[in-house]
């Protein structure tokens, strides 16, 4: 190690600077393109996904616990919503999963275990506008997963 390198890691650790981030959901990356207009999920749509991740949320400044990737699974452009419907997200999954959701507000939703262990979120005259969708478990364990998008 040269004699810089060395100087320039004993600087950061002096000062107690991080040498790497904590990673948490972002919703300025995307996740699998999803685009539905309320009256195409009146009927339920169903995507197979991998729940899970290597973020911590108990870590992060978003609701919730358990396990999640940092980019979204799903970004999803929700329209046509001029009735007013709500728009409702729900996990079915082969282990315990929790769903973390940022709407189109830039609001969060979490849920763990709302239909026994699986997750749902439904937001009422949901707004138009991107949804970012992460799935994730309650444990660090991956496994597999279907979200399902409906409006009522």
């Amino acid at each position: 190690m040269s004699i810089v390198t060395r100087t320039a890691l004993a600087a950061v650790l002096a000062v107690g600077l991080p040498l790497a981030a904590h990673a948490c959901p972002d919703y300025g990356m995307n996740g699998a393109g999803l685009n539905y207009t309320s009256d195409q999920a009146y009927t339920p749509r169903a995507h197979s996904v991998t729940a899970g991740g290597s973020v911590n949320l108990a870590g992060c400044p978003q609701p919730g616990h358990g396990y999640v990737a940092t980019a979204p699974d799903f970004t999803m452009q929700f329209s046509g919503n001029g009735m007013g419907r709500a728009l409702e997200f729900r996990v079915e999954g082969s282990c315990d999963t929790v769903l973390l959701v940022n709407d189109a507000r830039a609001s969060w939703y979490f849920n763990d275990d709302d239909q026994g262990i699986d997750p749902r979120i439904r937001i009422g005259n949901a707004p138009e506008g991107i949804y970012d969708i992460w799935i994730g478990t309650f444990d660090s364990n991956l496994c597999s997963a279907r979200l399902i998008v409906e409006t009522f």
